[in-house]
């Protein structure tokens, strides 16, 4: 099997550079959009942790909605450099 594939490397060397480069391309752009989605699940949780011990910090809700859309932005931001990179 091995030979096989040295065999199709060597003989076209070329698509598998691109396949390798698009291939890191689209893991650089999936890591970027699940950072943001964690950092988004764990913006949310705290502020409903925090929510639960005082019932009254409700009325900083706008700040909160705030850094969650900065966090969205760069998840947005991700998603385009990786849309315009990967073609």
């Amino acid at each position: 099997m091995v030979p096989i594939l040295t065999t199709f490397a060597a003989e076209n060397a070329e698509v598998v550079e691109a396949w390798q480069i698009s291939f890191g391309k689209s893991m650089l752009a999936a890591i970027a959009l699940a950072g943001a989605a964690i950092g988004l699940g764990w913006i949310g949780a705290s502020y409903m942790k925090a929510l639960g011990r005082n019932p009254e910090a409700g009325k900083a809700a706008g700040q909160i909605i705030i850094i969650a859309a900065m966090v969205e932005v760069t998840a947005l931001l991700a998603f385009l450099l990786a849309a315009f990179l990967i073609v």
